[in-house]
């Protein structure tokens, strides 16, 4: 188990630094963007932020639960059982997320949507691992 645990590490690891680099989308010269005359390309940098968000969240989170199935592997089947339905869950919310409306709106930000899900998801897991630690000792 720790070999495939360490193989979604290292897959999850990709994938936040994908989602950083989609991110950052101006800053790494992926969408055009000239400060001089203030002009940006707010198409390419809006779809690479949308893909962007939900990997850099969502992978990082997933990156710091597998951290912590590499020192605990015997947790992997309870957490299993809690991240087959969480994941998918999640990856949905997040691809339905819609964008708020107008300056002052009910829903919330698409970020922040994406923070919540991956701390609760964090928080969860890691209780779920700690569980198992206990009854192993």
């Amino acid at each position: 188990m720790k070999n495939l645990t360490g193989w979604l590490l290292v897959v999850s690891v990709l994938g936040f630094i994908a989602g950083y680099v989609f991110s950052n989308s101006y800053g790494l010269g992926l969408c055009y963007s000239d400060l001089q005359t203030n002009t940006f390309d707010t198409s390419c940098h809006q779809l690479f932020e949308r893909i962007g968000d939900p990997m850099y969240y969502g992978f990082g989170a997933l990156a710091l639960v597998f951290v912590g199935l590499l020192f605990v592997p015997d947790a992997f089947s309870r957490w299993w059982k809690f991240a087959i339905w969480y994941v998918p869950l999640a990856t949905l919310l997040f691809i339905f997320t819609p964008e708020p409306q107008g300056w002052v709106s009910p829903i919330p930000s698409p970020e922040s949507v994406f923070q919540w899900v991956s701390s609760l998801y964090v928080i969860v897991s890691y209780s779920l691992i700690g569980l198992s630690l206990r009854k192993k000792n």
